[in-house]
């Protein structure tokens, strides 16, 4: 029997969430039977289905709660109607038209409920426009109702929408006013506003007896949500200043109830009047962040410390009250405003550190971290056109960062140049220069700028040269050093070869020089050309020289090569080895050079990764916390000279230098292991990752036993890429799609789009959709319905 009285419970209660969410279809015929004297209702009168009948679905039980019902009337092939002869909205009271809406206003539920109660509540809710019309209704306000002034960046957004329900609920306690317009909320409000989504302003006209007074205003801080404005109204409905007495730990307020909280000014007897215009006064400057009350000492003398004059009180239960000695009200305001700012910022980086639903972008995130970083702007000035061509045609070498203040990789790479700038005053001898190509776009289109942020090195008598290493300043020190020699360097004799390929030559540019190439050649030969162009290309980033004589074959002959040939040296171990260049192209000798400047065993860095990996071979990495100059490392470098491993990618990461590294060594194990650790990556379509644990001893017999374990299939992995999935960390909105299920094949079988990363670029004209712009899309009203009191400025 219960089960059955559960089953009927339960079939009700389905059936009432049925009937409420429903959206009732209607004819031609029978919608006007459903237009009752005296109720509202929303109908929508079409003759196909569109994607709005969702949106105007999901309104339903939004515009219920307002006593609002929502219908949709199917016109079919019915054209004397005139409701039925465009896609139309209309909004009836009884049989009466009060406005018609075209559907591009009714853009989601929030435009369909903000629309439909700003008819409403059209004396409730005044819309202006300018300052002095603000001015008349505070003036006829005075002595009579508050005013709530709010202003919105758009009709029909959420912010809307929220102010429009709470107007519904206060309209009668209060006068809301609405604007638009950003100029008249910085009169109101002197301050700038381009970013403020919304605003509201409550201005305190009731308690105002005299014409000549102005009315007290009280800005909220707060998202304008439904829920703030609440909180809001009610604490400027709050008594200006309580009064305590007894225990002050046992007294609680609206303040407390709501988070804020209370501060108290003791007052003595003999100074009570002078005390409770103080608490007046602070009572004033923290409306809506703080409440205020005053503390007697005579009836709570033994609840309050004897050299005190402030206590505050905050929500934290246990805490007791903090009570001081302050010399100025301000510090009052100080002391709760610095504490308020405190919680924001902290609130703010949790927001950002904690959920990716809300910054996914790894560099603006970090802009947004040191924003109130002081930056050394003077050591790189910014330049106009004017400045800009006498310093790139006055100086021997100058460099100049072109980038857009809006951008977070631009403020990024400026930082970088400013450290540059700040670390290298004394060793760069570069002049440097900033263009902000946000203002000053016909300079950074004649020097052909087509990617911002990029740093540009102009030398006299060259052609500038384009910066396109890592955006951090000691690269881009090194560069700029590098880059004033001209290569390929032209080298007469054997002994500046020989010198060249010592520390000795390059005694002026170390530490920025670690690496160097010569090429040795008997006669001029293409290959010749070929070093020479790709020396040019490598300018700035490793050193290039040509040796072309008859005692070439000599100097090869001590390093195992032959004429044409390249012989690679590293400052840091005195290493030199030899290739030949035979047959090579400009592009590949680029390529060799780029891949010997890692060296035979590299240490892979954040810095140089992007040059050292290559999905082509898996990637074989020794993960160690110091040098590799133990067993473990010299058997795996053994290995490599001897080019046993000539199938795989090879490095080492310092996971001292590298901290990183730990966090990929925890994605793989889940924990840290004993280390070193040598890890295999290979990349197919399981993408599996292999591991030789340092307890198993990393000598060469082991490393290619365990090798060809994984070759066999014999080794399991311990982990594989494809359990992580490398998409973006939010969800991308398809436009296209969405504007094509509005209105079919209107967007996406008339533009090409080319997709590449996160950038979507179009070719032909910029396509703007039905509801691109929510200014200036205020409902239309009938030509011959002139019901006073509407909305005439939209």
């Amino acid at each position: 029997m219960s089960f059955v009285i559960f089953l009927l419970l339960f079939v009700h209660i389905v059936s009432l969430i049925l009937a409420k969410c429903s959206l009732l279809e209607l004819t031609s015929n029978n919608y006007i039977s459903t237009l009752h004297p005296g109720k509202i209702c929303l109908l929508y009168f079409t003759k196909s289905d569109t994607s709005f009948f969702e949106e105007l679905g999901d309104s339903v039980d939004a515009l219920h709660d307002y006593g609002i019902s929502v219908a949709k009337v199917n016109c079919g092939n019915e054209d004397s109607l005139y409701y039925c002869t465009k896609e139309i909205a209309c909004l009836f009271r009884g049989t009466k038209l009060l406005r018609e809406f075209p559907t591009d206003t009714l853009f989601d539920v929030n435009a369909i409920v903000a629309n439909v109660l700003f008819v409403l509540l059209y004396n409730e809710m005044k819309y202006i426009t300018s300052t002095s019309e603000f001015q008349d209704i505070e003036s006829n306000m005075k002595g009579k109702k508050d005013v709530v002034f709010v202003y919105v960046r758009a009709i029909g957004i959420p912010e809307h929408r929220a102010v429009m329900e709470a107007a519904f609920v206060y309209g009668s306690l209060y006068q809301f006013v609405l604007t638009t317009e950003t100029s008249l909320l910085e009169n109101i409000s002197r301050g700038r506003s381009d970013f403020v989504p919304a605003k509201l302003i409550y201005c305190h006209c009731k308690a105002v007896t005299s014409p000549t007074h102005e009315c007290q205003r009280s800005s909220s801080d707060q998202p304008l949500s439904t829920l703030n404005i609440h909180r809001f109204l009610k604490l400027m409905n709050a008594p200006l200043v309580a009064e305590v007495s007894g225990d002050p730990d046992k007294f609680t307020s609206v303040h407390i109830q709501l988070g804020l909280p209370l501060v108290f000014i003791v007052c003595e007897k003999e100074t009570y009047d002078a005390d409770r215009e103080t608490a007046e006064h602070v009572a004033w400057q923290l409306l809506g962040k703080a409440g205020v009350a005053t503390l007697s000492r005579d009836t709570s003398g033994p609840y309050i410390p004897g050299n005190v004059n402030v206590g505050v009180k905050t929500v934290e239960e246990d805490v007791p009250i903090r009570y001081l000695l302050l010399d100025e009200s301000q510090e009052i305001i100080d002391l709760i405003e610095n504490t308020k700012n405190q919680k924001n910022e902290e609130s703010a980086e949790k927001h950002i550190h904690g959920d990716q639903e809300t910054q996914d972008d790894e560099v603006a995130e970090a802009v947004y971290r040191d924003r109130k970083r002081v930056l050394p702007l003077h050591l790189v000035p910014s330049l106009t056109a004017e400045t800009f061509r006498m310093m790139v045609t006055s100086k021997p070498h100058s460099m100049v960062l072109f980038y857009a203040s809006w951008e977070t990789v631009s403020l990024t790479f400026l930082q970088s140049v400013l450290q540059m700038a700040e670390k290298y005053k004394d060793a760069l001898d570069v002049s440097l220069g900033r263009v902000n190509c946000a203002d000053m776009n016909d300079l950074c289109n004649e020097q052909n700028i087509t990617d911002i942020p990029i740093a540009k090195i102009y030398q006299s008598g060259n052609d500038p040269l384009l910066y396109t290493g890592m955006m951090c300043a000691d690269e881009l020190a090194r560069f700029l050093m590098l880059s004033k020699l001209d290569l390929p360097l032209r080298l007469p004799t054997m002994e500046d070869a020989e010198n060249y390929l010592s520390a000795v030559f390059h005694k002026n540019n170390l530490p920025y020089h670690s690496f160097s190439a010569l090429g040795i050649f008997t006669s001029h030969t293409e290959e010749v050309d070929a070093l020479t162009e790709a020396g040019k290309s490598l300018t700035g980033f490793i050193n290039v020289a040509i040796y072309c004589g008859e005692r070439a074959s000599a100097l090869s002959e001590k390093f195992g090569v032959s004429p044409p040939a390249i012989l690679f040296t590293w400052s840091d171990d005195k290493t030199i080895y030899g290739v030949s260049l035979q047959s090579l192209t400009a592009e590949e000798i680029v390529h060799l050079i780029k891949h010997q400047s890692l060296g035979v065993f590299p240490e892979i860095t954040v810095e140089n990764f992007p040059s050292f990996f290559t999905p082509k071979k898996p990637l074989l990495l020794l993960f160690s916390d110091s040098r590799i100059g133990h067993r473990d490392g010299k058997s795996i470098q053994s290995l490599v000279r001897g080019r046993y491993l000539e199938s795989y990618r090879t490095g080492w990461i310092n996971l001292n230098n590298t901290p990183v590294g730990y966090g990929v060594l925890k994605r793989y194990f889940g924990f840290i292991p004993q280390l070193p650790v040598l890890v295999l990556i290979q990349f197919d379509v399981r993408s599996p990752v292999f591991a030789l644990l340092s307890d198993q001893h990393l000598t060469e017999v082991n490393i290619l036993y365990w090798l060809e374990m994984i070759k066999g299939g014999a080794e399991l992995p311990i982990y594989s890429l494809l359990k992580h999935e490398w998409k973006a960390p939010l969800h991308d909105y398809d436009f296209l799609a969405i504007m094509d299920g509005t209105v079919p094949d209107f967007a996406a079988q008339k533009i090409p789009i080319k997709m590449k990363s996160q950038k979507v670029s179009t070719e032909g004209k910029e396509v703007q959709g039905p509801s691109a712009s929510l200014r200036g899309t205020g409902p239309r009203f009938p030509a011959n319905d002139k019901e006073p009191g509407t909305h005439p400025e939209l």
